[in-house]
């Protein structure tokens, strides 16, 4: 995880010299307009891809990054983030004290002949890449069993589930709420292909990694 966060610092610290203006480098090129939490439900259409401002982005030397809007090939799925924002208060639920609510649409299609797999930590978000702990996944209730085992719930029926399967050739629409620090601005929602090893007790692979940016 160092690593990967040490080689996107250092690919976006060229991309600001390349692209720095007066005013510095936009981190929001697609918000023209407001937006608001999109509150819609969960929802599975077949055959639809998701439409992008953008061509569709594919990794180069291991990463892929984009924008709000913008579609990214993993192995597995296009994604796409849009209309992230914070607010202090979501669903009837409020943050820790010194923290806010971070919410973003994710929509994903499977173009693969494969089902997928899909759980909510498998999209991260990134605050301070110069600090490796400054990092949360998607927010959950966490509960025991009868036999002592955690089990999690999402906090409000607007979130994608917990866990889920993407179809052949279908799309998943829904809400990814995070917590974050109260003064941050900037952040990185990341996806990083990971594959099970091929024999029990043998660590897993990783592929490339992905990261959308955007500032609220």
């Amino acid at each position: 995880m160092k690593r990967i966060r040490s080689l996107l610092l250092a690919l976006i610290m060229l991309a600001s010299l390349a692209a720095c203006g007066k005013d510095g480098l936009d981190l929001n090129p697609n918000s023209n307009s407001s937006s608001s939490p999109s509150g819609s439900d969960n929802s599975t259409s077949p055959d639809s891809t998701p439409s992008s401002s953008n061509d569709v982005i594919t990794p180069e030397d291991g990463m892929a990054i984009g924008y709000e809007g913008d579609t990214l090939r993993t192995v597995f799925f296009d994604m796409k983030i849009e209309n992230p924002q914070t607010c202090d208060e979501f669903d009837g639920l409020t943050p820790d004290e010194g923290y806010k609510f971070l919410t973003a649409d994710l929509t994903l299609y499977n173009y693969t002949d494969y089902s997928q797999l899909m759980f909510d930590t498998d999209f991260e978000v990134i605050w301070d890449l110069d600090d490796d702990d400054a990092w949360a996944w998607p927010e959950c209730n966490e509960t025991t069993d009868g036999n002592g085992e955690p089990e999690y719930s999402v906090r409000s029926d607007k979130q994608l589930p917990i866990e889920y399967t993407l179809g052949i050739h279908k799309s998943q629409t829904g809400l990814l709420l995070y917590q974050v620090p109260a003064d941050s601005t900037d952040f990185f929602i990341a996806f990083y292909e990971v594959f099970a090893p091929e024999e029990e007790g043998d660590e897993p692979e990783y592929g490339d990694s992905f990261f959308v940016r955007f500032s609220e």
